[in-house]
């Protein structure tokens, strides 16, 4: 493990020294974000997939200097890949542009959260004493788990309207207000959209095999 830390902490600092400003001036980094949005430019593109590649990998990398976080030596590797494809596949819902660095650290810490609690992997779909999705233990991180895919691919058959919330709230634990600015909806609006997947997941025939009801 630490010899593999060393080599990552080489490769990582080998990208680091190919930015315009450091990793950790995110006023810099929003301001990239900023730009490339409004000119649509490729380098400012590059820019900004390059500190966020940055940032995340920096991030894992310190997560596994401590030696109870990571099971294998891998694991931290396969964090950082999963973190930075889900900044690449959802940051067309950042509202606030001027706040893309602070967006990329909560991805992040919920992907971290998310292998934290890999044990016992539970996404509740429905509000308090209601069914909760769980599954055992996976031994790879790249393998979440059967629960997290029946629960995407029935995200992925909603109502694109509530497409987005749900992934945000179920997959990427984010707070009503967080989605709020995500997505741009009053927090009342996020409630009632969450409050609608709900009801539609739980018809759901395939995650409905994991659906465990507690004792009334």
């Amino acid at each position: 493990m630490a010899e593999e830390m060393l080599n990552s902490s080489s490769t990582l600092q080998s990208i680091v020294d190919r930015l315009p400003f450091a990793v950790d001036d995110t006023d810099a980094a929003n301001e990239a974000f900023q730009r490339w949005k409004q000119q649509g430019k490729d380098e400012e593109k590059r820019t900004v997939d390059l500190w966020t590649y940055c940032y995340v990998s920096r991030y894992f990398l310190s997560k596994s200097a401590r030696k109870t976080t990571f099971k294998n030596a891998s694991d931290a590797d396969e964090l950082t890949t999963r973190a930075f494809q889900k900044v690449q596949q959802s940051r067309d819902s950042v509202r606030d542009h001027g706040r893309y660095a602070s967006w990329v650290s909560v991805i992040c810490k919920n992907v971290f959260l998310n292998y934290l609690r890999r044990d016992r992997y539970a996404e509740s779909i429905q509000d308090e004493n209601g069914p909760t999705l769980t599954a055992q233990a996976r031994q790879s991180v790249a393998d979440v788990g059967f629960v997290h895919e029946a629960l995407t691919d029935a995200i992925d058959e909603l109502p694109d309207y509530l497409q987005e919330p749900a992934r945000l709230y179920f997959l990427e634990n984010l707070g009503f207000s967080e989605i709020s600015e995500a997505i741009g909806k009053p927090v009342a609006t996020v409630r009632t959209y969450k409050h609608k997947a709900v009801k539609q997941l739980r018809t759901n025939e395939r995650l409905q095999e994991y659906v465990h009801q507690p004792d009334l």
